[in-house]
């Protein structure tokens, strides 16, 4: 397939970055960080082709697959096509990028076609994908796209806008991209636990770093799993994740391969053992500036207690002692989630972009 001189190649995923075939994916992983540094203006989401490979191994529960974009030899669009294996089977993300000095050519159309025509192929009709947007427009103008949920805009004349909808995506969320500087403000962090605190008597905190305790893991695979369904989705067809306590070991696993490492905090209910909701941090030592806030949920039966403040709070105590290179925190939320907005507020966070959140339902002959 290609357009004028471009070509479109499927990626070989390699075993090693070592191995002679290494080189698309190699340079593949160099164009999406190129894209992404210079629609941010920061290399602060820079992952190294280290990490997108092991990221990109198919395993028990997930696949990826990749196609480029060449003109020659030069790598200058990319897609991507992920897969889950044992849940939402209807489904699959893809996502779409061209280097800035060559759109407006169709080559961003030809890769979605591409990963679309090879999701049909393994029988998923619903495709999901995101685009990323600074902040700075007027989320009030005239021209802006509102989210279906209702919450949450997008300038309506933003390329990624125009180019998902020409083809047949919906706006379904926008999530705001939110940054702690580090070191945090410890005497008001701490403020804010203590006041937490005294409304979770009932609760403990448990804490651990990169592997769950044999005891909790089958209770944490749990939290996991109702992370897919207990947070704002908006009409987003996304069905329950399926977890357990080898998916969560193979997750650590995957994690310690990349070089990572991660801060886990969980919430103890004292009267019945059970775990009522969790929060994580990952960190990576190559890019040891960067911290990435990754799940927070508290199960719906225990809210009201203040378990996602003190959970939150107490783990950015931690990480000035065990992660003390960080000098900022990353985090993603609903533009809905007001509960949780708000609690990133009081720590602190301010908003530095969005992220849209968008699907289409794949018809019999599209």
């Amino acid at each position: 397939m290609s357009t004028t001189s471009i070509t479109i190649q499927p990626i070989r995923i390699p075993e090693s970055l070592e191995t002679s075939d290494a080189e698309d994916f190699v340079a593949s992983s160099e164009l999406a960080n190129l894209v992404t540094g210079q629609l941010w203006g920061n290399n602060d989401l820079w992952v190294s082709p280290a990490v997108r490979l092991e990221g990109a191994r198919a395993n028990d529960y997930e696949q990826s697959l990749l196609w480029a974009a060449k003109d020659g030899d030069r790598h200058v669009g990319r897609a991507v096509l992920e897969m889950t294996k044992r849940d939402n089977l209807h489904s699959a993300f893809v996502y779409v990028m061209v280097h800035p000095g060559f759109r407006r050519q169709g080559i961003a159309r030809e890769l979605l076609w591409t990963a679309e025509a090879s999701a049909r192929d393994h029988g998923r009709r619903v495709l999901q994908s995101y685009s990323e947007h600074r902040a700075g427009f007027d989320p009030e103008a005239a021209d802006v796209l509102r989210a279906k949920t209702g919450t949450g805009s997008l300038p309506g004349s933003s390329a990624a806008v125009c180019f998902a909808r020409s083809h047949g995506y919906e706006l379904e969320q926008v999530e705001r991209f939110s940054v702690l500087a580090l070191p945090a403000d410890d005497a008001r962090i701490e403020s804010l636990e203590s006041q937490a605190a005294a409304k979770a008597a009932e609760y403990r905190l448990v804490v651990w770093e990169d592997v769950c305790p044999e005891e909790f893991v089958d209770q944490y695979a749990l939290l996991r799993q109702r992370m897919s369904t207990d947070v704002p989705l908006g009409e987003i067809d996304y069905q329950e994740e399926a977890w357990d306590r080898a998916r969560v070991r193979q997750g650590e696993e995957e994690l310690r391969r990349k070089g990572g490492h991660s801060l886990v905090i969980a919430a103890l209910q004292l009267a019945s053992g059970e775990l009522a909701g969790h929060t994580f941090l990952d960190y990576y030592p190559e890019k040891p500036d960067v911290i990435y806030q990754e799940d927070t949920l508290v199960l719906r039966a225990h809210r009201g207690h203040s378990l996602g403040m003190l959970m939150k709070a107490h783990n950015l105590l931690r990480v000035g002692r065990i992660w003390p290179e960080g000098q900022r925190l990353l985090t993603w939320n609903a533009a809905e989630n007001e509960h949780m907005l708000a609690i990133n507020d009081a720590l602190g966070f301010v908003p530095a972009g969005y992220e849209a959140a968008w699907q289409k339902r794949l018809g019999a002959s599209a």
